[in-house]
């Protein structure tokens, strides 16, 4: 049987007086192992503690080690996988450490690895021992109270979830110690809402608990009523142990109330975000008036209320690239071979950064459309800016936009083509009838006179034309039949840019169309921005991805080309 080193218990009880954190004890742990004239023993027992110590607890419960150890590979992640030496050296520290913290994380990893006779005695040993431990964490004073406390509700729910998940008779007594630590923490001098929600959450599902756990509710209601995140929090934990249907309408004017108050009392984007919260509760609850209220009041936000700063990151564009696009238009043996060189170049997609294995931060992200205004897409675990997969190929397609305009240009200085020209050049039945070339010969036109608005205008409707024919041609069903009262239709633009992989399109292309033409949370989504007037004209290089687009749907050749045959139908 392993006996304890007196020398590391003396170490541990030291590392764990106050106790801070588990991890912080590992510092002075492993600190100790290069000490002068420790014998092999107490290594390797302060290897094992320090192994202990970093173990982390999963949404799942479960605890899962990261400690590297003195050799080359790290030690295993689960508590099972550790070598049998190593539970022996936890057996004796987790009865003998000073620190109630430290004996009920020992005994916790004990039994994730069933250790000895009987694994269910370290349960009961952990439970206790977490238990013990709040009360020793809320006496600490000073600096470290704060601290302490989120240790202390921490340690009830870890023993809450080991009862909870294996069925301990202690369960009842740790429930009831939970609500009496929020209710106490209700009354201390600093509001304490994540202790107060975290101690209560757990218990919202045991019904039988509901009667004690009302009237901490409703004193945190009244407790949080100047911090509005906390006072809804604390109203909407109400509402789940509300049964009376009726009851619960109240309690959801409150929410609502509470949303829409807080929003008058913020400006600017905050605002926009708020009324964008209380919408989404009162269309979930079925209040159909006050959602729209909601509506107008949100409408009449300007853009300038929002108070938003467009940022600029200068970028200098290397001439060596320009130079070269230029050079691959003027080595063009005509107009034709012109074209085609501007409709098959290949853009190059950069692939997205790994925010993790750069440093950088993942912060929740919101796209707005500022003609609402009105939030298009939220995500709460958000990018890193700039760098998710779309933002990495709309930058892209940037660059490449650069180098089209160019060679727009320079085609443009080098043949000067008129409208029937290029009309010439454009048309090619049934995929590109003259009737519907036309519009795209004037958009180059409108293009090279600086006329934008006009060319990108001409040229977008021609791309969902032109990508309807392609997929035609290539024989991939693109028509829906009626059913019902929906009436039969082909394929809008989504849905062919889907389906561009089954007509032959090999990458990037599809990727291409649907970060320029695609939908609001696809990239550029310059169809429905422009089209539905939803933005100014856009910058010249994106008016030249446009009109590249439609070109390659001209030019580039499928990697299984099919004919039909069959003259394409009106749009």
């Amino acid at each position: 049987m392993t006996q304890v080193q007196a020398t590391v218990l003396k170490k541990l009880d030291s590392a764990s007086n106050p106790f801070t954190s588990y991890q912080e004890m590992v510092t002075a742990l492993a600190a100790a192992v290069g000490e002068e004239g420790r014998t092999e023993a107490e290594v390797d027992h302060l290897h094992a503690l320090c192994a202990a110590m970093l173990f982390f607890r999963q949404p799942d419960g479960a605890l899962k080690g990261s400690y590297q150890g003195p050799g080359p590979e790290p030690w295993p992640t689960s508590a099972n996988q550790l070598p049998p030496e190593v539970h022996a050296v936890w057996t004796p520290y987790a009865d003998t450490a000073g620190h109630p913290m430290v004996r009920a994380r020992l005994h916790h990893l004990l039994w994730e690895a069933r250790h000895g006779g009987r694994p269910i005695d370290h349960v009961s040993a952990a439970i206790a021992s977490y238990r013990e431990a709040v009360a020793v964490l809320l006496a600490d004073k000073g600096d470290r109270a704060v601290s302490a406390r989120c240790k202390a509700v921490d340690a009830l729910l870890a023993a809450h979830e080991l009862a909870a998940r294996l069925r301990q008779p202690q369960l009842a007594d740790i429930a009831t110690e939970m609500i009496g630590l929020a209710d106490t923490a209700l009354h201390w001098p600093e509001p304490s809402p994540g202790i107060v929600h975290a101690a209560i959450e757990p218990l919202l599902a045991d019904k039988n608990l509901h009667e004690l756990i009302r009237p901490v509710l409703e004193r945190a209601v009244d407790r949080f009523r100047a911090d509005s995140h906390n006072h809804i929090g604390s109203l909407q934990m109400m509402r789940r142990i509300e049964p009376d249907p009726a009851d619960q309408q109240q309690i959801d004017q409150r929410i609502l109330a509470a949303y829409t108050d807080h929003a008058e009392q913020l400006d600017g984007l905050p605002k926009l975000m708020r009324l964008e919260e209380a919408a989404a509760f009162a269309r979930d609850h079925g209040l159909t008036d006050a959602l729209d209220e909601i509506r107008r009041t949100q409408q009449k936000l300007r853009p300038k209320d929002l108070g938003l700063t467009r940022t600029i990151t200068p970028f200098q564009f290397p001439t060596v690239l320009v130079d070269a696009a230029r050079a691959a238009i003027n080595s063009a043996a005509d107009l034709p071979a012109a074209l085609r060189t501007i409709a098959t170049a290949v853009p190059v997609l950069a692939d997205p950064i790994d925010a993790e294995q750069h440093g950088l931060l993942r912060l929740p992200t919101a796209h707005l459309n500022l003609n609402g205004p009105v939030v298009t897409a939220f995500s709460e675990e958000g990018i890193a800016a700039g760098t998710g997969r779309t933002d990495a190929h709309v930058f892209s397609l940037g660059i490449h936009g650069v180098l089209i305009e160019a060679q727009l240009d320079q085609l443009h200085e080098r043949f000067a083509p008129t409208e029937e020209q290029l009309l010439d050049q454009l048309t090619n039945p049934p995929l590109a009838p003259a009737t519907r070339m036309r519009g795209l010969a004037r958009a180059l036109r409108a293009f090279w006179e600086h006329d934008d608005d006009v060319a990108i205008t001409l040229v977008l409707p021609r791309i969902e034309g032109l990508l309807r024919r392609r997929i035609q041609a290539a024989d991939v069903a693109f028509i829906q039949h009626q059913q019902g009262g929906r009436p039969g239709q082909v394929s809008q633009l989504g849905s062919l840019i889907t389906d561009m992989d089954k007509a032959g399109y090999p990458e990037p292309w599809p990727t291409v169309f649907r970060t320029l033409v695609g939908g609001p949370t696809d990239g550029m989504n310059l169809r429905n921005k422009v089209l539905h007037d939803l933005v100014d004209t856009p910058p010249r290089h994106q008016v030249a991805l446009v009109i590249q687009a439609a070109l390659s749907l001209l030019f580039v050749p499928l990697e299984d080309p099919a004919d039909s045959g069959s003259p394409a139908a009106d749009d």
